[in-house]
């Protein structure tokens, strides 16, 4: 999985690049669970890139900040590259 942390409409967040079984509330759900302790600190809205658009699941509304990501301009990593030390942030 890719990750980005990003300021969007004044809000600083997560944004993980997933598959699109995962934007599902109940495997979502569960995955934004796993991930919390690489950003502890902010919340975290899971993406999945679509043939016609995206689609997205995060514990807060997503639709309005989804429209004003422009994914192309955000550097992802691997989250897998991350360190497992929760008490270094990540970025």
């Amino acid at each position: 999985m890719k990750s980005a942390c990003i300021t969007v409409g004044g809000a600083e967040l997560a944004i993980v690049l997933v598959d699109s079984a995962d934007t599902l509330p109940e495997r979502g759900a569960a995955l934004l669970v796993r991930l919390q302790p690489y950003f502890p600190a902010l919340p975290i809205m899971l993406v999945s890139i679509e043939n016609n658009g995206f689609r997205a699941y995060a514990t807060f509304q997503t639709s309005e900040l989804l429209a004003l990501v422009q994914l192309e301009h955000v550097t992802f990593v691997d989250v897998n590259a991350l360190p497992e030390d929760t008490e270094a942030l990540p970025f």
